[in-house]
């Protein structure tokens, strides 16, 4: 066994002959993804669910297929239909208004990207009126140059044109979500008022019924002028 002297300065001067190697910097032009913590998206109305006299396994249930959908795994219409569930369950709690604005803010959040171009829109209408015209803002980072997928869904259910600003929704009309924010956070509306966020062209009136669900043909045409976010009277019934 070698003294205790003699092994502490045999380490020393290991350490002194040790090669210095420096750790190269990370690059921040990474494609990385976009996530955020999806459960959030949801707790609010989860809350409002149980507050409203529903058991915690009937909001929870639908609640988890709801922010489920968010992940990058999802369909570019499981959102939309999380949102229908969510105001289904609200109006077997005689309509309740805090649940239907909950789900209508939840139906605009903005998805998880896994390479962080743009999540397409469902190209179907909802199954409730409260949703008519309402789509997924997309967050800040995202790359707003391209849209992942098909290249079916990039302009919203109903418009002609790409959406202005890039990114924005009805309730968040002046601009995308900044990264793995919580759009429930950040407004208290579905539908932005025109004078406190600037004027919005209106979408249409109505969208297809949900059994059409057909996909916009105006979508695939090159060169259409964008128009400026906003979205029309939406019912909270």
């Amino acid at each position: 066994m070698l003294p205790q002297r003699f092994t502490f300065i045999l380490f020393s001067w290991a350490l002194m002959v040790t090669p210095i190697v420096e750790t190269a910097p990370i690059s921040t032009s990474l494609n990385r993804r976009i996530d955020q913590t999806i459960s959030a998206a949801t707790k609010p109305w989860q809350d409002a669910c149980v507050a409203a006299g529903a058991t915690i396994d009937q909001c929870s249930n639908v609640a988890v297929k709801a922010f489920t959908s968010l992940l990058e795994a999802g369909g570019p219409c499981d959102q939309q239909d999380g949102a229908d569930a969510m105001i289904d369950l609200a109006k077997q709690l005689n309509g309740n208004a805090e649940m239907i604005r909950l789900a209508q803010i939840f139906a605009q959040q903005p998805r998880n990207s896994p390479s962080k171009a743009q999540v397409p829109y469902c190209q179907k209408a909802p199954k409730n009126e409260e949703l008519n015209g309402l789509f997924h803002c997309q967050f800040a980072g995202s790359d707003f140059s391209q849209f992942s997928g098909d290249q079916t869904g990039n302009i919203p259910l109903g418009l002609s044109a790409p959406v202005s600003p890039a990114g924005s929704c009805p309730a968040n009309p002046s601009g995308p979500v900044p990264d793995g924010e919580q759009l429930n956070t950040l407004v208290q509306s579905p539908i932005a008022a025109s004078d406190d966020t600037g004027p919005s062209s209106s979408l249409p009136d109505a969208v297809p019924d949900s059994s059409e669900g057909e996909a916009n043909p105006d979508s695939a045409k090159p060169g259409a002028a964008p128009i400026t976010c906003g979205a029309p009277s939406v019912s909270a019934q």
